[in-house]
């Protein structure tokens, strides 16, 4: 039978912007820019449709191909999720800004696997792709030959699943087509955040106004930060300073009007972070006892769920973070989850039991906000100063710090009101917010330790702790 209609595309967008060189090509090359976004057109009757992205090559006049995106892992996206009610969404995949010459068609490398999930389905249907051979599956559609350039920018690639068809073991009738000038991937609104593994190099600026080059897979992009950006080192440690030569993960929007990737978090990756199955949804059935929840799985790394949603299971080790990246207890976590929240988890995915055991969890913001989204979790210790008695507010030096973007030493205003809860040093006592303020202005310098709510200005605090 007809599978279902559906567009995927990947526009290319030309800039002048060079953001370090990519695709393999040199640095500092003048060239064609093209940046590759993944989106989804029209789905009628299934609510998950898993495939896995491995090479986007665009294919020159007279033989030979330039790759813009190759990843032997690929990227593994949830087509369905691409689209909503009011059209198409966009997942940026990679840029290329070494392009010359003219270019007639693009070919696509998909792995073998697709996975379906019929409307109302909780368990997949798994196929393969038919002419498929050595587990990846070949696409290529020609346009009329061009140069990309300024007026002649974009190049999307419809995955014309009107015309596939479902034999009940393979995809067969697999075709695309190439259409140029695409230009709704302007608009922010209708792209989708992601994260994007790398290792920085051209870091420049003052945090918390940064930006450098995120290079992966010889493919690389410019990343911009602000005092919004969160950041967090992956084995819990304070000090989150940026530096050329990291590997970081980012999450984030890119932003096709200015070719930067927006940066929303960034994760610096400790020499030990290996690469772990992983998967962001909506939670529900949450055990905090237990650890344990369901998640409905929009994003997935590194696996394909079987049924979805899927289990959820922590150990003693698992690591637990607030949206921001700071670490909390199992207890706290749970806390802020409700019905709904949206998480991200890592970890080892079991698809025999369809259960995800979890090294980490953490709160994500979710495309709606909805469900715990709302805590911007940050912690700061240093010596306290500008103690008002009044307003009960006081300033942190940031001498240790995480889930905030600040040069080392930044004095970070702190305001409290009716729910900071307070502690003395003597085995984390719990104080008055008299006593507290009482042992700042009776001790210059006094350190501490705050907790709460950062809005890249100040820090409300949720807890505060008298430190030696």
């Amino acid at each position: 039978m007809k599978l279902f209609n559906r567009i995927l595309a990947a526009a290319v967008l030309v800039a002048a912007i060079g953001c370090g060189g990519g695709g393999g090509g040199g640095g500092g090359a003048a060239g064609q820019s093209a940046s590759i976004f993944i989106t989804d057109n029209l789905i009628v009757g299934y609510d998950h449709v898993w495939a896995t992205v491995k090479k986007v090559e665009l294919n020159k006049v007279g033989g030979g191909t330039s790759v813009v995106y190759n990843d032997s892992l690929g990227t593994t996206l949830d087509l369905r999720s691409l689209r909503d009610g009011s059209g198409r969404r966009f997942k940026f995949l990679a840029r290329e800004d070494n392009l010359s010459g003219q270019f007639e068609g693009v070919t696509v490398t998909l792995d073998d696997d697709v996975v379906l999930y019929p409307t109302g389905a909780t368990t997949g249907q798994p196929r393969l792709f038919q002419g498929a051979v050595g587990g990846n599956k070949v696409l290529s559609a020609a346009f009329p030959a061009q140069a990309f350039g300024p007026g002649n920018d974009d190049l999307s690639i419809d995955f014309d699943l009107a015309q596939w068809n479902d034999n009940g073991t393979e995809v067969t009738d697999a075709v695309i087509v190439a259409v140029l000038d695409d230009n709704s991937v302007d608009d922010p609104g209708r792209c989708d955040d992601d994260d994007y593994k790398g290792t920085i190099s051209n870091l420049q600026g003052t945090a918390p106004d940064l930006t450098f080059t995120l290079t992966r897979n010889n493919m690389s992009f410019e990343v911009q930060c602000d005092a919004n950006t969160r950041i967090h080192r992956s084995e819990g440690s304070g000090n989150p300073v940026l530096a050329n030569g990291q590997r970081v993960e980012v999450r984030g929007k890119f932003l096709a009007t200015t070719n930067v990737l927006d940066a929303d978090k960034i994760k610096i990756e400790d020499a030990n972070s290996a690469e772990s199955d992983e998967a962001q949804g909506t939670v529900s059935n949450l055990d905090a006892v237990a650890g344990s929840m369901k998640l409905d799985v929009y994003d997935a790394d590194h696996f394909i769920p079987v049924s979805n949603p899927i289990d959820v299971a922590s150990t003693d080790s698992t690591k637990y973070r607030a949206r921001s990246g700071v670490i909390v207890t199992r207890a706290e976590f749970f806390a802020l989850l409700s019905d709904g929240a949206h998480v991200e988890v890592e970890g080892d995915y079991d698809s025999g039991t369809n259960t995800l055991t979890a090294k980490k969890m953490k709160l994500e913001d979710g495309d709606g906000g909805g469900g715990g989204g709302g805590e911007d979790e940050a912690e700061v210790k240093g010596a306290t100063g500008s103690v008002d008695l009044g307003a009960f507010t006081f300033t942190v030096v940031a001498t240790n710090f995480s889930g905030i973007n600040v040069p080392p030493g930044t004095v970070i205003d702190v305001v409290t009101n009716g729910s900071t809860k307070y502690r003395g040093l003597s085995g984390g006592s719990q104080l008055t917010q008299a006593e507290f303020f009482a042992a700042l202005s009776g001790t210059p310098g006094q350190k501490a330790e705050v907790e709460g709510h950062w809005n890249g200005t100040v820090l409300t605090a949720k807890k505060c702790k008298l430190e030696d």
